[in-house]
C-alpha cells in the first residue's frame, strides 16, 4: 500500500460516538452522505482519522495539473454564475 504523508491539525472536535456491531461495523454513512470513497489513517496510539474523498476520471486529471488551465475553467464558471455570458454564434467558428 502506497504511503501517503499528511498533516494533521488539533482542530478536530467530537461530532458524534458510535457503537461498533458485532461484526466490527462502523455506520457513519450519514456523516459522509456526499462521498462513495475514503482514506482512513491509523497512528502509532490507534487513533483513527476517516479523511472523505472524491475520485476524478483519469481523462480530467491533467486540468487539475494545469493550474492556468484550471484558473481559466473557475473563472469561466464565476463569470457565468454571475451572469457574464454572452451567445455564441456556431456559424462563424
Amino acid at each position: 500500500m502506497k504511503s501517503h504523508l499528511m498533516h494533521v491539525s488539533d482542530d478536530f472536535s467530537e461530532v458524534t460516538t458510535r457503537s461498533i456491531d458485532e461484526r466490527k461495523r462502523l455506520c457513519v454513512g450519514d456523516l459522509l452522505k456526499d462521498f462513495k470513497r475514503v482514506r482512513v489513517y491509523q497512528n502509532a496510539a490507534g487513533e483513527i482519522l476517516i479523511q472523505p474523498m472524491v475520485e476524478i476520471p483519469a481523462s480530467e486529471v491533467w486540468l487539475f495539473k494545469n493550474k492556468k488551465a484550471l484558473a481559466s475553467v473557475q473563472k469561466g464558471l464565476r463569470d457565468a454564475a454571475s451572469g457574464k455570458v454572452s451567445k455564441l454564434n456556431l456559424n462563424s467558428l
